[in-house]
């Protein structure tokens, strides 16, 4: 939002971010930069002399997607500087840096040297430049500069890294242990937005709901959700992802009580049996995540709850594969984000045997996927003819609808130009397909 129209005399930047929302902020701060600098936003590749590609390590397959598009941004624009940053980067930066096609790389850690890093490369039109913005000095201060573009919806980082020692991943390697972004300065940067035109910020993080812990004197998620709501006004949050341990009573009770904060959690389950939690290191027991989501029903009705869940971990047979279906089947879930297995370098799970077969994997995806858009489907019925608030986010791409979102995570087709992008709305919920759910506008939401 906010943003200006391209201008042809200023030399053009182009970025690419991949992967999770904190990724997504990190990308909104690069752009900030390159445009406190003097540069414009591009039109495309071709029309860029910057390239900055954010990259994400969580499988294998991102690894390779990110080197495919090195290289095809490379093409595009053969005389660019062409950045590469990201977990990709800093799990493997000299590979990297050895492509033909890369100008510079730097990892996560980086990140807050961009302003020194752009400074170094010669990457600043002003004729007169102002004092340099380092952005942040580590990683949890904030920059000042983001730009989301055209987005409807911004993202605000409050948490980075992880402590957990899940045996699979190899996120704490790559953005480091958990730490916390201080309090005043994440209402700072929430003001900003707000003042910036946003009605919705995602509050994002690698563990967003081991927030405060690490902080003196210490603080919670919860005291930390009470004081940002004493500030944003008419403005919706939502937490995308918490795990299970961290969904506190106080959490619960925010998302009954609270309309501002929006009724949806991803809670990542990861598997349904026992062993397989067991073998992924993970900190609770199948009984205790079903806990949570009961819980969660039982308070908050009509929330929306996502899992992400991996497939063919190694050692997964038939049954335990079938006790992770049979126990999603049955769960409050509404939707799944499903992933196959990919060893990652460096990780526990990368050296254990009885790797599933390659086929197995992609038929218990695809079952598991099917089983995604079947709760997702029976989800969305509910509210056949029933209201929600949402926050439109502008057209869909050649189509004749424009999309919103509620604040349970349904995402609605509206008649063309109903509400201005950006802005809250109440939607009236029509007839839902496995592809869709149209809507009509009918007003605000109380909150806004």
């Amino acid at each position: 939002m906010n943003s200006s129209p391209p201008s042809p005399t200023r030399p053009g930047f182009h970025t690419i971010t991949l992967g999770c929302k904190l990724n997504q902020f990190d990308g909104a701060a690069i752009e900030g930069e390159l445009l406190r600098r003097g540069y414009r936003e591009a039109l495309g590749p071709a029309d860029a002399q910057v390239i900055v590609i954010n990259t994400c390590t969580v499988t294998h397959k991102a690894d390779a997607g990110a080197r495919k598009l090195i290289r095809a941004m490379r093409r595009a624009s053969p005389d660019c500087t062409l950045l590469v940053t990201g977990c990709y980067a800093e799990r493997e930066g000299d590979a990297l840096g050895a492509m033909a096609e890369v100008t510079r790389v730097f990892g996560n850690r980086e990140k807050a040297r961009l302003g020194a890093i752009l400074d170094e490369l010669g990457i600043d039109l002003r004729e007169t430049p102002a004092p340099i913005d380092r952005g942040c000095d580590n990683v949890t201060e904030l920059p000042r500069a983001l730009h989301f573009g055209e987005r409807s919806r911004a993202f605000l980082k409050i948490q980075e890294g992880c402590r957990l020692a899940c045996s699979y991943c190899i996120i704490p390697e790559v953005r480091g242990p958990s730490r916390s972004v201080p309090p005043r300065l994440i209402e700072q940067a929430l003001a900003r937005l707000i003042e910036a035109g946003y009605r919705e910020v995602v509050l994002t993080g690698v563990n967003t709901g081991d927030y405060g812990r690490d902080l003196d004197p210490k603080l919670d998620l919860a005291t930390l959700l009470r004081r940002l709501f004493d500030r944003c006004g008419p403005t919706r949050l939502r937490l995308n992802s918490l795990e299970p341990l961290t969904i506190t009573d106080e959490i619960v009770e925010l998302l009954a009580t609270e309309p501002r904060l929006a009724a949806h959690l991803q809670v990542p389950l990861q598997s349904g049996s026992a062993e397989m939690l067991r073998r992924m290191r993970r900190n609770y027991r199948r009984e205790r995540y079903l806990d949570v989501l009961q819980r969660l029903r039982h308070a908050v009705p009509d929330i929306g709850l996502g899992a992400d869940v991996i497939v063919g971990f190694p050692g997964e047979t038939d049954v335990l594969f079938d006790e992770t279906y049979d126990l999603i089947e049955g769960s409050p879930l509404n939707y799944l984000h499903v992933f196959p297995w990919s060893p990652r370098p460096g990780t526990p799970a990368a050296d254990y045997p009885d790797r599933v077969d390659s086929r197995v994997q992609r038929e218990r995806s695809r079952r598991l996927r099917q089983l995604g858009a079947d709760l997702s489907l029976r989800f969305r019925e509910r509210f056949e003819g029933k209201r929600l608030d949402a926050v439109a986010l502008g057209n869909r791409r050649n189509a004749p609808y424009q999309r919103a979102l509620t604040g349970n995570f349904i995402d609605v087709d509206l008649p063309l130009d109903s509400v201005e992008p950006g802005q809250p709305v109440n939607v009236r919920i029509g007839v839902s397909t496995a592809e869709r759910t149209l809507a009509l506008a009918e007003g605000s939401p109380s909150w806004a």
